[in-house]
């Protein structure tokens, strides 16, 4: 999947929070979906508006009647929009954002309009790489700039990857934020037990081929600790015989997907360890 980049016009945003936003946007650089604010003579592609200020809303219902934004930026037919609220909205509102900012909150409310209204309900396919991709961390500075606007939330699903492809590893990830899912991702069995070691899960998405360790012997590992034998282990493979399918039962496996994962079973087997 290539980036692509949203334009983002705000009504009634205080400028304190736009700049919060502004540097939150800073770290979907490094995303599929790159997310910028919409500056006057610029076409729109989403619209955040402060569900909290009266006159914001009544400024959106105008734009939506087809009047020109007080801003002076031209808004794309039909902008989907997302609010801003410190209360939780009503269950009609699809899109929302809640105060105060946490990073994470806000990256992956914006991925699921942009992947709903914007991108459309493509199938797609886990384990197909159509291209190579190398995947970047965000540099210290941009990391640092965000930390006011990252707050610990409680009771946050989290779910680890371990693949030692990259491009399944973001097709993973991409997946899982549609449920609202944080997610760490390993390349190595190694680097696994170092994230399970520090971290509580609720899923283990485990690639049976792995450099060093394979899946199997670190699914052993895993259902063998008292405190983490209850966590759901997903195998991903790409084989699907009978003999393999007894390795995972043996050890410990919950479940066995075969790359490639068509999209429905994918969502279908995260729901049904979620319950």
């Amino acid at each position: 999947m290539g980036k692509k980049t949203y334009q983002v016009t705000m009504i009634g945003i205080a400028e304190s929070e736009r700049n919060i936003l502004r540097n939150i946007f800073k770290l979907s650089q490094y995303r599929n979906y790159v997310y910028v604010i919409a500056v006057p003579g610029e076409p729109t592609d989403i619209v955040m508006v402060d569900a909290d200020d009266p006159k914001a809303m009544a400024e959106w219902r105008q734009t939506k009647d087809g009047a020109a934004p007080s801003s002076g930026t031209s808004f794309r037919p039909k902008a989907p929009t997302i609010i801003v609220t410190k209360e939780q909205p009503p269950d009609s509102v699809l899109h929302y954002i809640r105060r105060p900012f946490v990073a994470t909150r806000v990256i992956n409310a914006l991925d699921h309009l942009a992947h709903k209204e914007l991108q459309g309900d493509r199938e797609r396919i886990i384990g197909v790489n159509p291209q190579p991709q190398t995947v970047r961390e965000p540099p210290k500075s941009v990391i640092e700039n965000t930390t006011k606007a990252e707050i610990v939330e409680a009771n946050v699903l989290t779910a680890l990857i371990v693949d030692d492809s990259a491009p399944v590893r973001k097709q993973i990830e991409l997946e899982l934020k549609m449920f609202g899912i944080q997610v760490d991702a390993a390349e190595t069995g190694e680097q696994a037990i170092d994230y399970i070691n520090k971290r509580r899960y609720n899923l283990i998405f485990l690639d049976v081929v792995l450099p060093g360790m394979d899946g199997y012997q670190i699914c052993r590992l895993f259902k063998k600790d008292k405190m983490r034998k209850k966590i759901p282990v997903i195998m991903l493979t790409s084989k699907s015989s009978p003999f393999d399918r007894v390795k995972g039962a043996l050890a410990g496996c919950d479940t066995y997907l075969t790359k490639p994962v068509k999209q429905e079973t994918f969502q279908k087997t995260v729901k049904k360890y979620l319950k």
